[in-house]
């Protein structure tokens, strides 16, 4: 009785053996195809729904707006960018005294940053005034787009990145609208 429980154990052990073996084999093998998949990954593409903004631009005149570095459409863009985005609330009813409250303050906070920047750009010379009117129109048309979207996963995003460059390449290259 007990060589025969002695070899059901022996048996079992080298069995063992053999498939962990097995486990370990295709474990090294997994390991090296996703490094390489890696390497070949794409940035994640963050897609919203959008629409044209034009009907909401002709409303707005020039002395509501007014002037802006990059022109009268990024004036108007960024007029309507701040109606959306920011709202005045009475502290107590009854008293004169309001708060701003912003919707997406990342989102917005974030915009503020890239305009800044790319004014600080323009005004050193390394960037012309038309490439970044671009880039900063493409900013402004996605944070008017994304406004009421479920944006949880591009506002993590936002967040992982360190610096305003890089939060400026992920609005302009990594943001896809559907119009």
């Amino acid at each position: 009785m007990k060589r025969i429980i002695l070899l059901l154990v022996f048996a079992i052990n080298i069995s063992a053996q053999s498939i962990s073996a097995q486990d370990a084999l295709t474990y090294m093998g997994g390991s090296h195809k996703n490094e390489s998949e890696e390497t070949i990954r794409k940035p994640v593409v963050y897609e919203f729904n959008a629409f044209s903004r034009d009907y909401e631009l002709e409303s707005i005149t020039a002395e509501m707006a007014g002037d802006h570095i990059f022109g009268e459409t990024i004036a108007k863009k960024v007029y309507l960018l701040e109606s959306k985005y920011t709202s005045e609330v009475e502290i107590v009813p009854g008293n004169p005294q309001t708060r701003t409250v912003i919707r997406k303050p990342l989102i917005y906070e974030t915009v503020k940053r890239i305009e800044k920047l790319l004014k600080k750009e323009v005004k050193k010379g390394t960037l012309t005034s038309e490439s970044a009117a671009n880039s900063f129109d493409k900013v402004l048309d996605v944070a008017l787009n994304i406004l009421a979207s479920d944006t949880e996963n591009f506002e993590s995003a936002i967040e992982a990145l360190d610096d305003t460059q890089s939060k400026l390449l992920l609005f302009t290259n990594q943001v896809k609208l559907n119009y």
